[in-house]
This record gives C-alpha cells, sequence and structure tokens, in this order.
C-alpha cells in the first residue's frame, strides 16, 4: 500500500499505462486527461419517449405542430346531436342565456371532418381559448357586446379569430333547420391563410399515468338546469365516462356516445349582463373565469374534491386545480370535460344556480 504524508511526493509509473496517481503533494501537481469513456458491449442510449399531445398527456406517434382550435358549438336540445366532438382534446361546458349550455369544444392532437352545429361567441370565450397559449377560435359572429370582448382578445394577441364572418371554412347544412346548421372542419379552419403561423398548444393540466385515487367518483352530477342536467357514468369497460341527460344517453351525430377520461367540475359564480342576448329576452350570463372556488377532479371513476385557482387572464395562465394540501391534482392522460356549472348568479334575469355532486 501507498503512504503519502507531507514530506515527500512519489509516484507510480506503469508501462503502457498512461494514467497518472496524483498526490496531495504541497510542492507540484500533476494533470491528466481522463480516459475516454466506453459503453458495455451491447448496450445502447434508450430512444426518447414517443411525442406527448399537450393537451391530453397521450403519447401519441405523431404530433401536429399546431396550436389549439377551439370551436363554439351549440347544446339546445333541439340542436342534438353534435358532431365531432369525439375528436376533441378537451371541451368546456358552460351556461349561456335561458339555462342551457354551450360547448367550446378544443381540438389539437386530431381532426375531426364535421363539428356542427357551430354557434355565436359569447363574452367568457377569450378566458376559455387562452390558456393553452395563441390559439384560433371558430365561431358563428355574436352579439355587438361580445363581438367587442372577441376583437379586444384579437388584439392583445390571446387567439386569431377564424370565425364565419371573417373569412371561408363554413357551410350551411340543409339536413337541419336554421340556425342549428352551420358546420365546419378542423381541416378548413386550419388550412385558412390567417391560422397560419402560429406556435404550438401549450399544456393546460398535469398528469400521471396513475393518479392518486380520491373518494366515490363512479356517477357525477353537473346540474346546470333540466335542459342540461348533465350525469357522467364511469365505464371501465370503456376506461372513460359516459354522459347523459338524465337517464338519456348524450349521443354523438354518429351515434356513439360522448365519454372522456376526466371530468373537472368547476363551481363559478355568474353575472348577467346588462344587454339583451337574443330575441327571448334573455340576457347574457357571463361566468367569472378569474380567481377562485371550488372545484372536484374526476378520473378513473374516483374524484378528488378541492378548488380552482386562475390568478391572472394573461396568453397561456392556465386554471389550477388543487387539492386540500394545495398541490395541483393531475389527470389521467386523455380527454378531458370541464363543467363550469354556476355557483352563484347575480344581475337582471337570472339563470337558475346549479349545483353538482359525485357518489
Amino acid at each position: 500500500m501507498l503512504r503519502i504524508d507531507g514530506r515527500a511526493c512519489r509516484w507510480i509509473g506503469v508501462a503502457a499505462v498512461t494514467a497518472v496517481l496524483m498526490t496531495g503533494c504541497s510542492h507540484q501537481a500533476a494533470k491528466t486527461a481522463a480516459p475516454a469513456k466506453t459503453s458495455p458491449a451491447g448496450s445502447h442510449t434508450p430512444p426518447p419517449p414517443p411525442p406527448t399531445c399537450p393537451l391530453t398527456g397521450v403519447q401519441s406517434g405523431s404530433v401536429p405542430n399546431r396550436p389549439a382550435l377551439a370551436i363554439k358549438v351549440e347544446n339546445a336540445p333541439e340542436s342534438r346531436p353534435p358532431a365531432g366532438l369525439d375528436a376533441a382534446d378537451v371541451i368546456y361546458e358552460e351556461p349561456v342565456e335561458g339555462g342551457i349550455t354551450r360547448f367550446v369544444v378544443v381540438y389539437q392532437c386530431h381532426d375531426a371532418a364535421r363539428v356542427e352545429p357551430v354557434r355565436s361567441v359569447r363574452q367568457a370565450d377569450p378566458y376559455l381559448v387562452n390558456q393553452s397559449g395563441k390559439s384560433l377560435f371558430g365561431n358563428a359572429s355574436g352579439s355587438p357586446p361580445s363581438l367587442a370582448a372577441l376583437d379586444s382578445a384579437v388584439k392583445a394577441g390571446w387567439l386569431v379569430d377564424v370565425g364565419y364572418s371573417t373569412g371561408g371554412g363554413y357551410i350551411r347544412d340543409g339536413g337541419r333547420i336554421s340556425p342549428h346548421n352551420l358546420y365546419t372542419s378542423t381541416q378548413a379552419l386550419y388550412a385558412r391563410p390567417d391560422a397560419q403561423g402560429l406556435p404550438k398548444a401549450t399544456p393546460i393540466f398535469t398528469y400521471s399515468a396513475s393518479p392518486p385515487p380520491g373518494g366515490p367518483g363512479a356517477l357525477i352530477h353537473a346540474d346546470f338546469s333540466p335542459a342540461s342536467d348533465v350525469y357522467w357514468h364511469w365505464t371501465p369497460a370503456a376506461n372513460a365516462y359516459q354522459r347523459f341527460y338524465g337517464s338519456v344517453p348524450a349521443n354523438e351525430a354518429s351515434g356513439a356516445i360522448l365519454s372522456a377520461q376526466n371530468i373537472v367540475v368547476q363551481s363559478v359564480p355568474v353575472i348577467m349582463s346588462w344587454w339583451i342576448e337574443d330575441p327571448s329576452g334573455s340576457h347574457q350570463p357571463v361566468p367569472q373565469l378569474l380567481g377562485t372556488g371550488q372545484a372536484m377532479v374526476c378520473r378513473l371513476g374516483t374524484c378528488v374534491s378541492g378548488t380552482w385557482w386562475r390568478p391572472g387572464e394573461g396568453l397561456g395562465q392556465p386554471t389550477y386545480y388543487l387539492d386540500a394540501a394545495g398541490h395541483q391534482i393531475p389527470l389521467t392522460p386523455g380527454t378531458t370535460w370541464v363543467e363550469l356549472v354556476p355557483g352563484s348568479v347575480t344581475g337582471p334575469g337570472p339563470i337558475p344556480a346549479g349545483s353538482f355532486g359525485a357518489q
């Protein structure tokens, strides 16, 4: 054994070996390059993980390098069944006048050859659309106050209006009665000249392949009104929640039942607008999407109760869903529906306040 003390330095050389043993000598130091590392026989660098769809957390063989495309879709009973929702990544359900709801249907990873019926913008829509970065927004125009809000969002750089009144890509369906007959496709709107050059969508949610379980969540009830009394049933065989209105399945135009891997219920205060939104004399309900409130996140047949929190309105500022300890609640990879249920309603001509729960 070689011993080194403060009185001497000793060098050891071995023939055909270039490595030099460096001692703690106080009078001199030797430096040498480290030998090159070699990989063990048969080893290889692991391949990178497959691309991941930003709005679902699902790994896919190919993910389009494109922004989110949100399209406003009707949900009045006389407009059902809708088309194209089964290809969406995220769907927001929001209260509108008369106690009915409408959808903001968000695409990125997949295309829908037909999205129908497309309807008009509402005040809250830009605050939903801008969460995934600068996005495209398809719509059937709107009332002057709502169009003013949309124009402000465009000027702020939150979105690009690829609506019916700003360009092509929309067709009237002769088999449906107006105004429930306007349709488009994701391919048509992504191909518009004003839709080019935007960055890829950014994630909205946090995902986990094995999220921690919560409490009971086999049946979720989001009660907007008698016209939109929504139930979600966890169906293990489909690995998804399936949507019902009361006891009636909510089907797509294709006949398939609407389904999702994640259901997020967000209780929001609603302020009724000062203006009349439609010929019935109804005021527009405006969900308040900044601040905080109660929330419930359900996946894999269980639900976690917590709060939602959105601190600002800026581009790419998402809503956070937090558990009792203040940690983000992860979703399972897949499609997500966000139910914006009115927790309170104030202002002229109020719609009913809603309720929600799980069992």
